[in-house]
């Protein structure tokens, strides 16, 4: 009986519904200073034709290609809905370029506003809604783009783990003084062996050479993560100069762009992160993950999801309607608060009239498992049947912001701490949900419903006893 409550549970409060057409792409490619540069543009699923989605520029860590950590963010940016650009750098990948494999700030920032420019060109964008999202070496260059004076092609940015020092930093990383001045001096014979036309490369990423860039490196050296077979794995010595006197923290200050950071202090580098954030002149907020490796926000499924939603809600409220009908906005807030203070006072007939006919719950961030779609009637007997279980529930949903609002439909999104009591025993999560809301007989029903769980305290297995609590008093 145990078992049967919890899966009943755990069931009805997870759940998306399967997406019935996957993303579209397309390759493309554009110019810039004399070079194709190759890209794949990423449509959402439901994407059709003569829309113009909101954009997404995305350029990944040093050495990367779009195969990489920028496609993948690209697609989930697709599957928020966007339009969603991953390219290759001049050098790189596909891209001509006749100098390869050299990581140069100046010139990659230089494409990621070509990509930019590339992108307002197109039919399927919005050409006033564009965005960029730069993972780890490329939150600098993506900071420099939308920083550039005139540049009005970025609405916002996102960083991903983002790699951002200064002079401090790189010596502390690179060996002090000392060390870095031998990279320098290395940098230098490099680019007069490239002018003689013999460019002097390295491997990027090994488990045997104890030379390479990035020797027994996660994701750069596994095979089912970066180590695919069109990464070029290859490192230019003339990059050392201008990647170590690069001073990307500085340019938090240029930045006036409403700005998101997500990182973790288990990360590369989080001190450049904090540094750049303080100088920020602008509207900013950041999400720091617990113990999150600077690798696994390049493919790991959580904290990619995570980065991603963040990414795509910071996106949202730049661009949603500054003027919501007053009867709407309380309209709203009033249904994500009816699901709350319903489930907490068990008053049922008041949840249903919150949801929808149909609901997709996404609680998979804490169940796990896969996500479903339910009939909202069938959603409200399994929480009938499991949350009298407790002594007392006491679901505070606290921030509610109203992101998007067209037509009869919208998004919005709220932070919670879910409180639950047998006796003297807690269970308490922290985290934040996701509404889709449509308007039926003028009335806001919420569609779909995700949670996020960041904090979790407390006997998880308060879950089972209420479940076979509850089975006994039903």
């Amino acid at each position: 009986m145990k078992a049967a409550a919890v899966s009943t549970f755990c069931i009805a409060m997870m759940g998306s519904a399967a997406i019935a057409e996957d993303i579209q792409t397309r390759r493309v490619s554009f110019e810039n200073r004399g070079a194709m540069l190759a890209g794949t543009l990423y449509l959402p699923p439901d994407y059709r034709s003569g829309e113009r989605r909101p954009g997404v520029v995305v350029s990944g860590a040093w050495t990367s290609i779009k195969e990489q950590m920028s496609g993948r963010y690209a697609r989930e940016m697709a599957e928020r809905g966007f339009a969603a650009l991953a390219f290759d750098h001049r050098g790189w990948g596909q891209s001509g370029g006749e100098i390869r494999f050299k990581e140069d700030p100046a010139e990659k920032t230089s494409d990621i506003s070509a990509a930019a420019a590339f992108m307002a060109t197109l039919p399927e964008v919005d050409a006033t809604d564009i965005n960029g999202l730069g993972i780890c070496a490329s939150a600098g260059y993506m900071a420099a783009a939308a920083a550039a004076t005139g540049n009005a092609n970025f609405a916002a940015v996102a960083l991903v783990a983002p790699w951002l020092h200064n002079r401090q930093m790189v010596e502390q990383v690179y060996g002090g003084q000392e060390g870095v001045s031998r990279l320098i001096a290395t940098s230098h014979e490099a680019e007069a062996s490239e002018r003689r036309g013999q460019p002097r490369t390295i491997t990027a990423a090994s488990m045997t050479d104890q030379a390479s860039l990035m020797y027994r490196i996660p994701y750069y050296t596994e095979t089912d993560r970066g180590l695919i077979p069109q990464y070029d794995n290859r490192f230019n010595l003339a990059s050392w100069e201008p990647w170590l006197t690069y001073d990307s923290v500085s340019l938090g200050a240029k930045l006036d762009k409403p700005t998101l950071i997500v990182h973790s202090e288990a990360a590369a580098v989080p001190q450049g992160a904090h540094a750049f954030y303080a100088l920020l002149p602008g509207k900013k907020s950041e999400l720091w993950l617990d113990d999150v490796s600077q690798f696994d926000f390049y493919d790991r499924s959580e904290p990619v999801t995570i980065a991603a939603d963040a990414a795509a809600a910071h996106f949202t409220r730049v661009k949603a309607p500054q003027q919501i009908a007053p009867q709407d906005r309380a309209a709203i807030i009033g249904t994500i608060t009816d699901i709350a203070a319903g489930a907490d006072r068990h008053q049922w007939d008041r949840v249903r009239r919150a949801f929808a006919d149909e609901v997709t719950l996404d609680y998979t961030s804490l169940w796990g498992g896969k996500p479903t779609t339910q009939a909202a009637g069938d959603i409200i007997r399994q929480w009938s049947g499991f949350l009298p279980g407790f002594d007392e529930t006491l679901h505070l949903v606290t921030n509610p912001t109203i992101t998007s609002l067209e037509s009869a439909k919208a998004t919005a999104e709220a932070d919670f701490q879910a409180t639950h009591r047998i006796g003297s025993d807690l269970w308490v999560l922290t985290g934040h949900y996701r509404y889709e809301l449509v308007k039926i007989n003028g009335a806001w029903k919420v569609s779909a419903l995700t949670m996020t769980a960041r904090q979790e305290n407390g006997d998880r297995g308060l879950a089972g006893r209420a479940a076979e609590r509850a089975a006994k008093i039903r």
